[in-house]
């Protein structure tokens, strides 16, 4: 190794990430008087310093024209660092480019010897050396942000590249959860998001993780309730179970055509989803009123909860949705992710009022287990005006009474005698229309079910969070009522 004296003037000081140390500098000067230089410095062809800042400052303290040097043929490496240096400070990358610049910018540190290396300990490390803390400090960046940024090379180069135009190389926590995943998840991730399938992060890494996931059936409790749901009341409150049938209708409810926000809290950053009935209530009824190879009817299938809850439990089921998207959705979620045969469900598009598609039938079904539609708006799901949502008072009281007729034709006779009871279950709830008051539904379908002979036979209220409660307290309380926060589940039957 030739160390040669070169003109310190000469020295081209372009690249360091430390600011020099007044009290090492001094320190260093202090040194080279008594001793002299022990370490040469480094410089590439061009006479860039590569490693010996303090050293450089020092000689400089001490008036010194020229310094020992080693010179290195790697003036390429260098300017490469410099541009990629450059890039990173100039903050118009995404952060896929900033990852890719940080891995490249190691690599030609290491190779230029600027970085500790592994195995380095307390007998070879250098002042001179850069830690991954110096690094970040270098793009101006925390240890951590350095890191998490640098974590995303972890991602499949394929991803990497196709995720490179797009907006969704902008999203930090999302890119950081997709490094995480492997090669084939993190590649159904992009293929969903590219294609356009998935609009969002979330449910792309919903559909992608469950993407050969199929939902088991399950025996029936036999009356041991107690375990989970307490003792069965009249007043009843169920908690979020983050279990598979949760997971499988999240991968219906979670599309994100179907999961419309309905209005915002806190200044809008709560944003307040289209409720979605919670797989424990559904569990229970149809585990409590309903028996193996039931058949059970869902006339507003909505975002499949009943249908997927159903099957679970070893019923089978027959459904109506008017929405041709949501109406797909749970066709494929219960296509490819329950494990249940063709042949023991059916899902119509169209009306679940008038049924056409079941004018000829008579007392085949053994339950049915719904949850309609608000009317006036209260609930947009679709602009359609055949979808209850979007009907007045008197459209949506007529359009009850027609299902009221069509169920009552539909389902199976019950026997008190004999202890076999098949339910018409409905969850209902209540809405406001201003100056009118409360619109109940709960009225509305006892009205048209006594009107078809039906018997009003249980009522079950179901306690639920209500994200209005706190901003609407003031409002409440100048209007003079109270925060609904309760569905009634209604059950009647047929004798």
């Amino acid at each position: 190794m030739q160390i040669v004296e070169t003109p310190i003037s000469d020295i081209k000081v372009r690249f360091r990430l430390r600011t020099p140390s007044e009290e090492k500098v001094q320190e260093i000067a202090d040194s080279i008087s008594q001793v002299g230089l022990i370490n040469a410095v480094t410089l590439d062809s061009d006479l860039n310093l590569i490693a010996g800042w303090h050293r450089l400052t020092a000689f400089k303290l001490l008036g010194k024209q020229t310094i020992p040097s080693i010179i290195k043929d790697s003036s390429a490496e260098f300017a490469e660092l410099m541009e990629v240096d450059e890039n990173l400070k100039r903050n118009e990358l995404n952060h896929i480019e900033v990852a890719e610049h940080i891995v490249r910018r190691e690599e030609l540190m290491d190779s230029l010897g600027l970085t500790y290396q592994q195995g380095d300990n307390a007998h070879t490390r250098s002042d001179e050396k850069l830690t991954v803390q110096d690094l970040a400090d270098g793009i101006g960046l925390s240890k951590r942000s350095y890191q998490q940024r640098k974590q995303l090379c972890r991602i499949n180069e394929e991803v990497r590249s196709i995720l490179t135009e797009t907006p969704y190389a902008e999203n930090l926590v999302d890119l950081i959860k997709l490094s995480s995943l492997s090669d084939e998840m993190q590649l159904d991730v992009c293929n969903l998001l590219i294609t356009g399938e998935c609009r969002s992060w979330a449910s792309a890494f919903y559909k992608a993780q469950y993407k050969n996931f199929k939902l088991t059936t399950k025996p029936r409790l036999d009356f041991n309730f107690k375990e989970r749901w307490g003792y069965p009341q009249s007043i009843m409150k169920f908690n979020r179970v983050h279990d598979d049938l949760r997971n499988t209708c999240n991968l219906v409810n979670n599309d994100d055509e179907l999961r419309v926000q309905k209005s915002s809290v806190n200044f809008g950053r709560t944003k307040i989803k289209l409720h979605q009935m919670n797989p424990e209530q559904a569990l229970f009824a149809l585990d409590y009123y309903t028996r193996e190879g039931d058949l059970v009817a869902d006339m507003f299938n909505g975002r499949g909860t009943t249908a997927i809850t159903a099957l679970h439990l070893q019923r089978r089921f027959v459904g109506f949705e008017i929405n041709p998207t949501a109406h797909k959705k749970t066709i494929e979620v219960l296509s490819n992710n329950v494990d249940a045969d063709q042949d023991q469900w059916h899902l119509y598009q169209g009306c679940g009022c008038e049924m056409k598609e079941l004018e000829s039938e008579s007392e085949i079904l053994d339950a049915v287990f719904s949850s309609p539609p608000y009317l006036n708006n209260a609930e947009k799901y679709n602009s359609d005006p055949n979808d209850l949502c979007n009907m007045n008072q008197d459209q949506y009281e007529e359009k009850i009474d027609v299902l009221f007729k069509n169920i009552s034709r539909l389902i199976k006779r019950s026997s008190y005698e004999n202890r076999t009871f098949k339910p018409i279950i409905f969850t209902l709830g209540t809405t406001r229309d201003g100056q009118n008051g409360i619109l109940d539904l709960e009225l509305v379908f006892k009205l048209a079910a006594r009107k078809h002979n039906l018997t009003y036979w249980d009522t079950m209220f179901v306690e639920l969070n209500n994200p209005y409660l706190a901003p609407s307290l003031q409002r409440n309380y100048e209007l003079g009522f109270v925060q609904k926060n309760y569905e009634s589940q209604l059950v009647w039957v047929k004798f």
